[in-house]
């Protein structure tokens, strides 16, 4: 259909509309003297195409308006020298009282950068500002009028975007608070089973329940069963303003549940969560990893009991010890152009799923020595240790780690520098262009939570996905990286 109505519209192109495609390209290119000849006449085909499908559209398919957009996004750009996105709008229309179609609006939308989210955004805003200019131009008369949302009536889930976590570490050695908190009948609970699966209530949302929720109670086959869980409970902290007391509840490996709440793994799961969610969930999993490894005294061998809401783990000597997290660091290498990135496969990770590298900090080590040492034991790459650049951070409890991200750069001289990888720990690492790596990147938003097999092999079965590459998913700090980059 597309291409049908650009060639009935080619065919019968008048002059006007020719003639405003002339204006308005005059007008881009005397005001935007910075961008290349090459660049120009690619904005000047966008203004002509646009017009010629808003047109089309509206005619052909007998709408009262149409909307053409063309233009680029980022990060990748062509021609050749683009840095930033554009896109050009035109709203095709017939004025009240007329039959004939003809272009009532159209607009460039230049952006000063290469990220396609924001750019997205940046011309959805404009294509509204564009509709009610061209609705205006074809009706004088309208009453524009924006109506506001029913706030009443827009559903919530248990705990909101707007809700925070505040940790409330200060409360944690008060007896008679803690106390309290665990006796509210309001508190919440996130449920780890064994120590690897969070209950979900959806794909971006846990399940979190107070302690007379039904929920909770089926996962028990008595009233004992359930008071030793929630007597071992650990405390988390307060959701938001209203302070609502959150706690991890563990359950055995084996509990078995069915239907909706479910349970599925934290590692390949938790970054589809929203950032609160994540962030509770990823809380969670390390605490239940903690315990499990710190059942008996580190200094003494004598046992332990969790103190302090289950924070603090206190031996029959006295001894006490707090959980820890191991810094790690993980680092995405480019070419010092920036138009190549190594991304690496280790053993657990499927065939089709590349990341960045990543390791262990070293006692007495800095966190750029480590990047340095890392890259270079991993794949045989050196780095410029100028380039380092720390981006962002996350917690990683499998164990107990937190990652420290960077981004660091070959030496020019280099190139792409040959990959000689360590086959104790990968199984393969390579240069990805900028160009693939986008497309694997959008592939696996399409996808979801590809370090789920599953979720990538049922893609495939039905024929959606056909590639070779993806990445991690949204929420993971290596994607972090990569997007930083591709926004480059």
């Amino acid at each position: 259909l597309h291409d049908r109505l650009l060639k009935s519209t080619s065919a019968a192109s008048d002059d006007d509309n020719d003639n405003y495609s002339t204006k308005m390209g005059s007008m881009i290119i005397d005001a935007q003297e910075q961008l290349s000849e090459e660049t120009k006449a690619y904005i000047q085909s966008k203004v002509k195409w646009t017009q010629e499908a808003a047109v089309s559209y509206c005619k052909h398919m007998d709408t009262d308006f149409a909307i053409a957009e063309g233009g680029a996004t980022g990060p990748t750009f062509h021609p050749a020298g683009m840095k930033t996105g554009f896109a050009v709008l035109a709203v095709a229309g017939r004025r009240s009282g007329q039959d004939d179609v003809e272009v009532l609006a159209q607009t460039l939308v230049l952006s000063k950068h290469g990220d396609r989210e924001l750019n997205m955004r940046l011309y959805a805003d404009a294509a509204a500002e564009l509709c009610v200019m061209a609705m205006k131009i074809a009706n004088p008369s309208i009453d524009m009028k924006t109506e506001q949302p029913d706030k009443d009536n827009v559903q919530t889930t248990n705990v909101t975007d707007k809700t925070y976590l505040d940790r409330s570490s200060h409360l944690r050695g008060d007896t008679d608070a803690m106390r309290e908190l665990y006796n509210r009948s309001d508190a919440k609970h996130v449920i780890v089973k064994g120590s690897s699966e969070v209950m979900f209530g959806s794909d971006n949302q846990l399940s979190l329940h107070t302690m007379e929720d039904p929920v909770l109670g089926a996962l028990f086959e008595t009233d004992d069963a359930k008071k030793e869980a929630l007597d071992d409970r650990t405390f988390l902290g307060r959701l938001g303003d209203e302070q609502t007391p959150l706690f991890a509840l563990f359950l055995p490996e084996n509990t078995v549940t069915t239907g909706s709440p479910y349970f599925a793994n934290t590692r390949s799961r938790a970054p589809m969560l929203s950032a609160l969610h994540n962030e509770i969930a990823l809380t969670a999993t390390a605490y239940v990893n903690w315990r499990d490894s710190h059942r008996f005294c580190t200094r003494c061998g004598s046992p332990v009991e969790f103190v302090q809401g289950g924070t603090c783990a206190k031996c029959t000597s006295g001894h006490m010890a707090w959980p820890r997290q191991d810094p790690s660091i993980i680092v995405l290498v480019t070419n010092a152009d920036s138009t190549h990135a190594i991304l690496a496969r280790s053993p657990r990770h499927p065939s089709y799923l590349y990341t960045a590298l990543a390791g262990f900090v070293e006692p007495g080590e800095n966190m750029e020595s480590a990047v340095a040492r890392e890259v270079h034991e991993e794949v045989g790459v050196y780095v410029n240790h100028q380039s380092i650049n720390y981006i962002a951070s996350q917690a990683w409890p499998f164990p107990q780690s937190c990652m420290i991200g960077f981004h660091a750069k070959t030496n020019a001289a280099d190139g792409l520098a040959s990959i000689n990888i360590d086959p104790n720990e990968l199984v393969d690492a390579r240069w990805f262009e900028k160009e693939d790596v986008y497309l694997a990147a959008r592939d696996t938003d399409m996808m979801g939570a590809v370090l789920d097999r599953q979720v990538v092999e049922t893609q495939q079965a039905n024929g959606n996905w056909t590639g070779s590459l993806l990445v991690p998913s949204k929420g993971v700090l290596a994607r972090t990286l990569v997007d930083h980059w591709l926004e480059e």
